[in-house]
Formats: C-alpha cells, sequence, structure tokens
C-alpha cells in the first residue's frame, strides 16, 4: 500500500500549510492538560453562552472568544473567526486577534428578524481547525411574550434532541482537507417524538400545544384535552428544527397557560489529542470533555483506516484491565470529561486520521443520536517534531 508524503497531506491547491501544534513534550512524556472544567477540549471557548436582545439598530450581541493551550496558558495572536451557523443571520461572519489575555471580543448585529442565531468561534493552527462550542443568540422583535400567571404547569419528555449532524459541527477537523462532498439530496428527517404533560389546567377542556410558539419560530399546534384533574398527556411530532432553544406552549383559554422549553443539541461534547501529530507507536493522549456524566464510552475508535478498537494505557504503558482481566473502557467523570492514553499501531500507514468517541444518549430513544465528538490525528514517519515545537516553513 502506497504511504502518503505528510507534506502532500498538508497541501491544497498547491499551498503547504505550516503545521502547528500547541502540544509539548517534556523528556518524551506528554505534558497533562490543565484545562478548567467546561472548557472544551478544543481549547476554544466562546462566552456567553446564551444572551437575548431586542432588534434595534444599535443593538448588538457582544461575545468573547478565549484561545488556551493544554496547560490552560492565553496564547496571544490568534485569529479567530466567528460564524454564524444557523437562524436569521446565518452565513454572518466577523473575525478578531487574541490579545495578552488569550481572549478577543466579537460582536453581530442583526440583520434577518427575530429568532436564534447559532453562533460558533474557530482558528487554525495549520494542522487542524479547532471549533469552539455554540452560543444562542435570541433575537426578539418586542417584549417577549409571557405565559398568564397561574397554576398550570408544562413539561416536555425528551426536553432535547442530538440531530445526527451534531457530531460535525462540534468536531475539530484538518485543515487544508478537501471535504468529502455533500449528497446532492438530504434525505428527510424524521420529526420529533415528544410527550407534553401538563397539569393544573382546566378540567375536561381542550388545549392547544403549539411547538416552537418562539419569536422567529415556526410554530405547529396541537390538540390536547384534559381530564377531570386538569391533567393531559399528549405526543406531537413536528418536524426537525435548527439548533437553539424551542418554546413549547399550552393554553386552554380559560386563563390556565404554561410553557416549556425543548433544546437541540442535548449535549455539545468535545474531543481532541495531546499532541494531534505523531508516528506508528506513539502514544497521545486523547481528552473529551462537555458528555453525559459518569457514563461509559460505549465506542472509542479510530477510523476505519486503522486499527478499529482502541484500549486505554496505564501508568506502566499497559493496557487498563477490570476485574475480569478484560480490557478496561474509559468512563466520563461527574463533570462529562475523561482521558485515554492510546496508541497508534506500529503497522498503522501514515496519513489523516480520525478518533471518534461515543457516549449513549441519556435522554432516551427518542432524543436522536448518540453523544459524538471526533478528533483528528496526523500519522507521520519517524520524529515528528522536536519538544515545544513543530514544523517551521
Amino acid at each position: 500500500m502506497r504511504r502518503l508524503v505528510p507534506a502532500r497531506v498538508a497541501r491544497t491547491s498547491g499551498v503547504l500549510v505550516t503545521m502547528v501544534v500547541l502540544a509539548s513534550l517534556t523528556g518524551g512524556v506528554l505534558a497533562q492538560a490543565a484545562l478548567p472544567v467546561g472548557f472544551p477540549t478544543t481549547r476554544i471557548k466562546l462566552d456567553p453562552a446564551s444572551q437575548q436582545l431586542n432588534i434595534s439598530p444599535t443593538a448588538a450581541a457582544s461575545l468573547t472568544a478565549s484561545v488556551v493551550d493544554w496547560r490552560n496558558a492565553a496564547v496571544p495572536g490568534i485569529k479567530v473567526q466567528l460564524s454564524v451557523i444557523s437562524g436569521p443571520d446565518a452565513g454572518k461572519t466577523a473575525t478578531g486577534t487574541t490579545n495578552k489575555q488569550g481572549q478577543t471580543a466579537l460582536s453581530l448585529k442583526n440583520a434577518g428578524g427575530p429568532g436564534t442565531d447559532v453562533v460558533q468561534a474557530s482558528f487554525s493552527d495549520g494542522l487542524e481547525i479547532h471549533k469552539s462550542n455554540r452560543p444562542f443568540v435570541n433575537w426578539l422583535s418586542g417584549p417577549a411574550a409571557q405565559a398568564i400567571a397561574s397554576p398550570a404547569t408544562l413539561s416536555v419528555t425528551p426536553d432535547c434532541y442530538q440531530p445526527l449532524n451534531a457530531a460535525a459541527l462540534t468536531s475539530d477537523q484538518f485543515a487544508g482537507l478537501t471535504p468529502s462532498p455533500s449528497p446532492s439530496a438530504a434525505p428527510a428527517l424524521p420529526p420529533y417524538s415528544i410527550n407534553v404533560t401538563g397539569d393544573n389546567f382546566d378540567p375536561f377542556t381542550a388545549v392547544a400545544v403549539t411547538f416552537d410558539a418562539g419569536p422567529g419560530g415556526r410554530a405547529e399546534s396541537f390538540k390536547a384535552r384534559t381530564d377531570g384533574f386538569g391533567h393531559f398527556t399528549v405526543p406531537i411530532n413536528p418536524s426537525q428544527r435548527a439548533e437553539g432553544p424551542h418554546l413549547v406552549r399550552a393554553d386552554d383559554f380559560r386563563k390556565r397557560e404554561a410553557n416549556a422549553t425543548f433544546t437541540v443539541p442535548c449535549f455539545q461534547p468535545s474531543v481532541a489529542l495531546n499532541p494531534a501529530i505523531g508516528p506508528p507507536g506513539y502514544v497521545p493522549i486523547a481528552y473529551g470533555a462537555g458528555y453525559p456524566a459518569n457514563s461509559p464510552i460505549v465506542l472509542l475508535a479510530w477510523d476505519s483506516r486503522l486499527t478499529s478498537s482502541v484500549i486505554c494505557l496505564g501508568a506502566n504503558g499497559l493496557p487498563k484491565l477490570d476485574s475480569s482481566g478484560s480490557p478496561q473502557p474509559p468512563t466520563t467523570d461527574a463533570n462529562g470529561a475523561f482521558q485515554c492514553e492510546v496508541l497508534v499501531l506500529y503497522h498503522d500507514i501514515l496519513g489523516p486520521r480520525t478518533l471518534r468517541a461515543i457516549v449513549p444518549n441519556p435522554k432516551g430513544p427518542d432524543a436522536g443520536a448518540a453523544i459524538e465528538a471526533d478528533a483528528p490525528f496526523l500519522v507521520t514517519p519517524g520524529r515528528a517534531q522536536p519538544p515545544d515545537f513543530v514544523y517551521r516553513r
């Protein structure tokens, strides 16, 4: 089988991309990550997680992108791009450069009307494109509608959905590689399957249940009827929506109203390898964050071009085993994070690879896909880099 030349892997349209890896080696031992709880392993974070603004000529959403290295030290001089992934301002971008604190302020003005903009920050280190979490910016055309104060309550099960494309949105990708072409016709997405439960509404009364009733939403209405205790449960099947919070409202038109929120996605996980480049026989560390807490990782595997299964190694360099002597799969901690030393086998071919980490969706079978994130890794010949630095032009 022909081996790939790393320089060619990083080349697009005849341009050689400079590969810079932020991980460092100290005496051949990888530096342990020291990222704070809640910080994506992609090492770029966008704050705040959500904000709500009234549309006006002067209104602008203010966001701060923070870039750090594996030791949580600020990384200055990084060009960061803000992109609106979906929402009324989809396609808009803004750029900034991180200061000495590793931060850059980014702003977004509304031009598309009410609704929710889903935004993401990213930067490239030459080897991969690092992606941040995806905050929500809710734009209102006026005061937000509030449910009439009443004892009525509303809940939805599940209360979120993990779409199939969430893994692609949350995962870093190789810089300089052309992505696989999308199919000409996307398959039809199945509708949501949601149970809406209301209590303390007027007894023996018709209730209108509206999904996506918020500003800029595509409202769909469903019918329900309360029993003698003012309770109802009704299954609804609205069509899938873009990411963001979606308002669910129930109204019996007798001064009993209540709201609930259905959120897409359920989780925004991240996975990264430290470092993201190395030769066959190398042992990088995989770090994950943003997963469901205290959950087993049911799949930790390379893409099909490498050995499929991945076994976490202990401090002695041997596989971690459970009490029965079988390989012990990693489990997320109370913060939804995990760490695993993985081996790039000696017989693996050179070139770009992807490590995939999947956790079951704790919200149940109606909450969409499993919780997944991928991490790029470049297999290179021999020693990939000197300590603390990598390739130079």
